[in-house]
């Protein structure tokens, strides 16, 4: 059983580049204490890391102003993680699409929700006019892993 289930726990970061270690440290932090192993919790850093940078260069339109949200909830098997952002919003099917049929080269952007969902169990993107774009990763616990908490 993971410590605290039911818990969460929530950051505001500053919308600026030096804070994505900030975000990959404190989601680190809780998965270790959920007993995920060193290769899941590597997974999530990258995968956040990802979430904020998108959020960074696309939520906020590049200004310095504005935060972003971060935040866990640690259930008895899974960790859902969600990243926020105050910005426009995306078409978040745009860039899956393209990566899908092949249109997309490497120099081009949307490789973050790729890896994204490559790296969690399940992620999703909802973009609200007005209200930004949430990014919501889940993480689940191994069998493994369950066993040796």
């Amino acid at each position: 059983m993971a410590a605290c289930t039911g818990c969460h726990v929530e950051l505001r970061l500053p919308n600026r580049p030096e804070f994505v270690a900030v975000a990959r440290l404190a989601v680190a932090a809780v998965a270790t204490r959920m007993g995920f192993d060193i290769a899941d919790i590597e997974d999530i850093k990258v995968a956040i890391g990802e979430a904020c940078t998108n959020a960074i260069e696309h939520g906020c339109a590049g200004a310095n102003t504005g935060m972003i949200t971060l935040r866990c909830e640690l259930g008895e098997d899974e960790l859902v993680i969600t990243v926020h952002d105050p910005g426009d919003g995306f078409d978040p099917t745009t860039a899956s699409r393209q990566h899908r049929h092949g249109t997309m080269t490497l120099s081009e952007r949307g490789l973050g929700m790729l890896l994204i969902e490559s790296l969690m169990d399940a992620s999703e993107v909802t973009c609200t006019p007005g209200n930004g774009t949430l990014v919501r990763m889940v993480k689940r616990v191994r069998a493994t892993e369950a066993k040796e908490r």
